[in-house]
Parts: structure tokens; C-alpha cells; sequence
């Protein structure tokens, strides 16, 4: 290729015309940082400087004196070809003093030596030069352009692989609108066929954006508006609105979609069950604060700017619900008699085994003393054992009674002859009849307030009741008192009372009522005597007298006093 200049030694015919010049610009022009080569009027290179050796890598003398058109052939013909053409174009006829730049031009030089051909290109600026001896020199200032060039290529490269994606882009966009836009007729009319309700909720105007599925289920028509305070103040029924409002809150913070259920009453008056499906669209940053109760909800069911939107679907689910409710009542009827069947067979398994053994114990006791009075003839032996076997035999009639009684209030069939009866003088009879039997445990009797209150009732059937009473706190009490009071209660003393407190083991709170059921006995205590049958005879017999019947105690430990209220005769 072109060579650029060295010096300005002579050099053929133009020897004598540049000797002088040279001698003053040589060293000037050796230094030069551009490749430089100065050629004759006959294309033969008189000069070229080191910059212009360095950049072809080649000696001086290799083109010293050779046309440029005979230097640096190492590209290819057709390059070669070009590279004379190229030259042509610069070193034509010219105006003195005039620079002309050439076109750029590829032209391959060897890496080396002996390696490979190497892309290279390359760009020059001539300028025609008059000396003072009328010869014409031309100055090729050489310009190695590849990266340059590469740069550039490689920038168009991708300014239109940039164009190639941005029509690539607006081409999927423009598919991606077209698409969107059918799926959306699709999803409109599928929305429509399965009568499901799309909405969205703009927090800052507090405005439903839905579709004509969603008022409907409502029980709107089309063109109304369903606003959040409309909806939570008019349309959802009065007891589902906290927590659909719940659910709207938890849909603003929460990342999975939220559901609920709810009632709406239609202006024909008919109820309808709507699922709604809340949640944040993707994408969309939750406030920073956690929601509480109606925060950020502003008057009018409007919020502030922080809370985002709320998109959700809706689904009339009345037929589902309805068979959800009548399933549910369902189960709690079958739950509720499975647990009476299981607490009745319970009762009969306890009964059963309080039967065989409160039986067993006075027959047992009968049969030994009898035998004793076969083989006995002692009368101390005989008067005890009648003693012990008429003591025995009435505890067995008064179960029996008590089985009677029970079998009869099961049924319906106890009835009850009212007359006027002294509670107070009842109360201190059977206190006096049992008093024996208190103190030989060690307990004292305390029967010294007893008004006189008459009350309209069967003798025999309160008698029982009292009776129940005083044995019930006998058998709980091992020391301290059992008092027994009558006095007029009320605000104009219309009914009587009798108490009977006890200082024995007390009554847990959780089975003071239960206390009162057929067969029940408290546990924790050890299984005390009896057929559990005392208490539940003694109330059966006070609400057949129009009266009511209840238990106190502070605690377990802490004694109980058993009450009765009746009516006072008039």
C-alpha cells in the first residue's frame, strides 16, 4: 500500500530539487506522529517517515524509489485492483496546496513476515506541492482506519439489531393486543354464560369497575352503580358485613387471593349466597402499614392514596349454601342425639352398677343376720339382728320408692294431691326424726330458724324432697354442721324457702346444674352410696309444685347449700 514518508534525501531525477529542502525539514519530518510518504510527479516514493515504516512494518529501502503503485502488494488481486483504483482517484491532476481526502478502503496486510493476511483498513489525504524549481510532489498522509471501521460496523450491526428488535417487539406487541383483545371477548362471554361476577375496586374513589354478572347477583339492574359504602351499608346483609369487610382488608395486604361468603337480601326480598374472591393485583406494592380494622377507609367507603386496588370474581352459591346449611344442622341433630344416646347409655351402665350395689349391701347385710337368728338363740343376737334387719329392709323400700317414683316421673304418671302444708313444721319434723342418725357420725344439727309458711302441697311428695335433702348433706359431711332453715323470701314474701347447708365437700362450679340429672353423681371423691336418683326426684317433685330448686357452693372443700322456693299460700 501507500508508504508514508521517512525523509527528504534525493533520489533519482529529483535529487538536486529537494537536496536543500531536506536538509532543513528532514529531522522535522522523520518525527512526525502521522504516516507520511512523499512521491515524485512520476508516483516513485522519494520519502517516508517512520511512523508510516512502523504502521506497514516495513524497511526503507523497501520502498524508497519504487512507485507507489509497486509497494505493499500483499492483499488479494481484486484488493490490489481496488488499492490502484483507490490511488488513481487520489493522485490525479490537482490545484497546488490543495488537500483532498480518499475514500476509506479495505486492504489486507500480512501479521509478520510470513503470517497470516490480517483485515485492515485504510484512508489517506494528498496534498500537491509546487517547489520553488516548479516540481510537483504529492504528500500522502496514510491513516490506518480498522478500528475505526470495525467500530462502526460493529455499531450498525446493532443499530439494526436494534431496529430488527424494536420492529420485532411492535410486531409481538401488536399480536400481544390482538390476543389480549380476544381473550377478553372470550373471557367477557364465558363470565356471561357461567353467570360469574368480575369487579374491580379503585380504593380512591371507593367505585366498583364490573361487569352486569355482578349487579345482578347483587340484585341490581345494569345501570347502577355499586359503590364500598353502598355495598357494606345497603346490599350485604346486616350480619355478614364485618367480615366481608375483614376479607376486603386482608385481600389489600395479603399475596394469596382471599374468600368469602356472604348473604344479600333482593329488593323482591329474596335471599341469595354470593362467594366473593378478593386480591391484590400482581404487581401492586401494599401499603406499609398493617390494617386494622377499617384504617385507611376514609367517609364514604373511599380510601387514602396508599391502599392498592382490589380486583375479585363473584359467584352465586345460594344452592350449594343451602344444602351446606341443612347438611350442617344435620350434623349437629345427629352429633347432639349421638351424645344423648351415649350419655343415656352411660347413665343406664351407672345406674345398673349403682343398683347391683346399693342393693347388694342391704340384702347382703339381711341375709347374714337372718342366718345368724336360725342358728342363734341369744336374745341380745336376736333383738340386734331385728334391729339390723328392719334397718336394712327400710333402706331397700326406700330404694324401691325412689325407682318407683323415678318410673313414674318418667312417664308422666306421678301425681300429686295439693293441700295446705306448714313448711316450717314439716322441715322441723323431719329434722327431729333424723337428728339421731346426724349426730351418731359427728356432725351437729342446726334447726333452730323455721318460720311457719304455708304452701299449697302434697305432705308425703315434700316430705321426700326433705328428706333427700338432709340425707344428701349427710352423706357428704364427716364433721361440722347441717343447718336447716324456712323463712318467707321475696320482695312482698310471696313465696317460702328452705335451705339445707352443709359443711362436706362441696360442689365443683361446672356440675352445679348437673348435680340435678337423672343417675348423675359428681366424681373425684370416690363413688359415693346411693342411685344418684335423690336430687333428680327431689327437683321432678319441686317443679310439679310449681317451685324451683338450686344448688350453691363456693368450691370443692368449701360446703353446698341446696335451696327450694315454692309459692305461699294465699
Amino acid at each position: 500500500m501507500y508508504e508514508p514518508l521517512s525523509d527528504l534525501p534525493a533520489s533519482g531525477a529529483a535529487a538536486s530539487g529537494v537536496a536543500a529542502a531536506a536538509a532543513g525539514v528532514g529531522e522535522i519530518f522523520e518525527s512526525l506522529p502521522d504516516a507520511w510518504l512523499v512521491l515524485d510527479a512520476d508516483m516513485q516514493v522519494v520519502a517516508a517517515n517512520r511512523a508510516y515504516l512502523a504502521l506497514v512494518s516495513s524497511e526503507r529501502e523497501a520502498v524508497l524509489g519504487r512507485s507507489v503503485y509497486e509497494i505493499n502488494q500483499a492483499g488479494s488481486a481484486a484488493q490490489r485492483e481496488a488499492r490502484r483504483q483507490w490511488l488513481d482517484s487520489m493522485l490525479g491532476d490537482g490545484v497546488p496546496g490543495e488537500s483532498r481526502l480518499g475514500p476509506p478502503i479495505r486492504y489486507d496486510l500480512a501479521d509478520g513476515d510470513d503470517g497470516p493476511l490480517v483485515p485492515r483498513y485504510w484512508q489517506a489525504r494528498v496534498t500537491l506541492i509546487v517547489t520553488a524549481h516548479g516540481e510537483r510532489l504529492y504528500g500522502l498522509c496514510v491513516h490506518d482506519i480498522t478500528r475505526r471501521m470495525e467500530e462502526e460496523a460493529r455499531e450498525q450491526r446493532e443499530r439494526a439489531k436494534l431496529r430488527s428488535q424494536a420492529r420485532l417487539r411492535q410486531v409481538l406487541m401488536e399480536e400481544a393486543n390482538e390476543q389480549l383483545r380476544l381473550q377478553q371477548e372470550q373471557l367477557q362471554h364465558a363470565l356471561a354464560f357461567a353467570s360469574v361476577g368480575a369487579w374491580e375496586l379503585q380504593p380512591q374513589s371507593g367505585v366498583f369497575t364490573c361487569n352486569d354478572q355482578f349487579k345482578m347477583l347483587l340484585g341490581l339492574p345494569a345501570a347502577a352503580t355499586i359503590t364500598e359504602s353502598r355495598l357494606f351499608g345497603e346490599l350485604i346483609d346486616v350480619e355478614y358485613r364485618e367480615r366481608v369487610r375483614h376479607a376486603f382488608d386482608a385481600a389489600r395486604f395479603a399475596d394469596a387471593p382471599v374468600e368469602v361468603d356472604f348473604r344479600v337480601t333482593w329488593p323482591n326480598r329474596e335471599r341469595r349466597w354470593v362467594l366473593l374472591r378478593a386480591a391484590r393485583p400482581r404487581g401492586s406494592d401494599a401499603p406499609g402499614a398493617e390494617p386494622h380494622g377499617n384504617a385507611g377507609v376514609k367517609a364514604g367507603g373511599a380510601t387514602d392514596g396508599a391502599a392498592p386496588p382490589i380486583i375479585g370474581l363473584a359467584l352465586d352459591i345460594s344452592m350449594r349454601k343451602e344444602s351446606e346449611l341443612e347438611h350442617q344442622a344435620a350434623a349437629v341433630a345427629e352429633r347432639a342425639a349421638r351424645e344423648r344416646s351415649e350419655e343415656a347409655t352411660r347413665a343406664m351402665d351407672h345406674f345398673v352398677a349403682a343398683v347391683s350395689h346399693e342393693l347388694r349391701s342391704p340384702l347382703g347385710a339381711i341375709q347374714s343376720w337372718a342366718t345368724l337368728l336360725q342358728r342363734s338363740g341369744d336374745l341380745a343376737h336376736m333383738a340386734r339382728a331385728g334391729t339390723v334387719i328392719e334397718r336394712n329392709a327400710r333402706q331397700l323400700a326406700l330404694m324401691v320408692d325412689d325407682l318407683l317414683d323415678s318410673g313414674a316421673i318418667a312417664t308422666g304418671k306421678l301425681s300429686i294431691e295439693l293441700a295446705p302444708v306448714d313448711l316450717g313444721a314439716l322441715a322441723g319434723n323431719i329434722a327431729e326424726d333424723m337428728r339421731m342418725r346426724i349426730e351418731e357420725k359427728g356432725v351437729r344439727l342446726v334447726a333452730d330458724e323455721l318460720d311457719s309458711c304455708i304452701v299449697m302441697a302434697d305432705e308425703k311428695r315434700l316430705r321426700q324432697v326433705i328428706w333427700n335433702l338432709m340425707t344428701n348433706a349427710l352423706k357428704f359431711s364427716e364433721a361440722g354442721e347441717i343447718v336447716v332453715r324456712v323463712r318467707a323470701a321475696g320482695a312482698t314474701a310471696g313465696s317460702a324457702e328452705l335451705s339445707v347447708r352443709d359443711c362436706g365437700r362441696g360442689i365443683a362450679p361446672d356440675v352445679l346444674e348437673r348435680i340435678f340429672e337423672r343417675f348423675y353423681q359428681a366424681d373425684g371423691h370416690g363413688r359415693a352410696p346411693g342411685l344418684g336418683l335423690g336430687l333428680w326426684l327431689a327437683r321432678s317433685i319441686v317443679r310439679l309444685h310449681g317451685g324451683t330448686i338450686w344448688a350453691e357452693s363456693t368450691g370443692e372443700g368449701q360446703g353446698a347449700t341446696f335451696r327450694v322456693s315454692l309459692p305461699r299460700y294465699r
